[in-house]
């Protein structure tokens, strides 16, 4: 018969700690340095670790990392720290990151930019696809920039997704569209989103971007 020490389950490891202020400081600050001087691995790392653990998502300052990597000539670091995040073994959501950096190149009026983060989150591989609110400020924001195609290819991956356009948005792409004289596509366009059709809207814009002129 067994005996009691031997069937007993083993200890449960402690929670982690939360991270104190100061630290979420110090890695806010430490990040940019790593990647300016080219250690991206360690950057990767570093965010992928405090990402997991418990009440940094909320407190560590992502939105001015996002405004710092929107801010250089191009997206070669901040496509490598996402990159990055994507081969860690725990894969943690880079939507907290690559939200508010698609938010920063829209604001910059970055279409082309904005766009790219937005495919690369809708990649097979991608550990997270966008969220609603992620895809209706692509959508909306590629709309504002007079970008219909790049709002459409947007819009499309929202409808596969099983989400709908708001009001809101149904009117920023039919504005859009009509700015762009397709008159009759916008209007059919918007009837499908209307119905809340995603299958619809996912056809019709797969035959709009396919007759797309370049």
């Amino acid at each position: 018969m067994p005996s009691l020490a031997s069937s007993a389950p083993p200890p449960s490891k402690p929670p982690p700690e939360r991270l104190s202020r100061s630290e979420l400081d110090a890695i806010s600050a430490l990040l940019p340095r790593l990647l300016s001087a080219g250690h991206v691995p360690a950057a990767g790392r570093l965010l992928s670790a405090a990402l997991l653990l418990p009440g940094s998502l909320e407190r560590l300052p992502l939105p001015a990392l996002a405004a710092h990597l929107a801010s250089l000539p191009t997206l070669s670091e901040a496509f490598a720290l996402l990159t990055a995040l994507r081969h860690h073994p725990a894969r943690p959501s880079p939507l907290p990151l690559a939200s508010p950096l698609l938010d920063s190149l829209l604001s910059q009026r970055r279409a082309r930019d904005a766009a790219s983060v937005l495919r690369w989150l809708c990649r097979p591989d991608s550990p997270r696809r966008p969220d609603a609110a992620t895809y209706a400020a692509a959508v909306a924001g590629l709309c504002r920039l007079e970008d219909p195609r790049g709002a459409l290819g947007a819009l499309r991956e929202m409808a596969a997704d099983g989400l709908q356009a708001s009001p809101e948005l149904r009117e920023a792409v039919r504005d859009a569209m009509l700015q762009d004289a397709r008159i009759e596509q916008a209007w059919a366009l918007e009837e499908a989103m209307r119905l809340l059709e995603t299958d619809k809207v996912v056809e019709l814009v797969d035959k709009l971007l396919t007759e797309w002129e370049p």
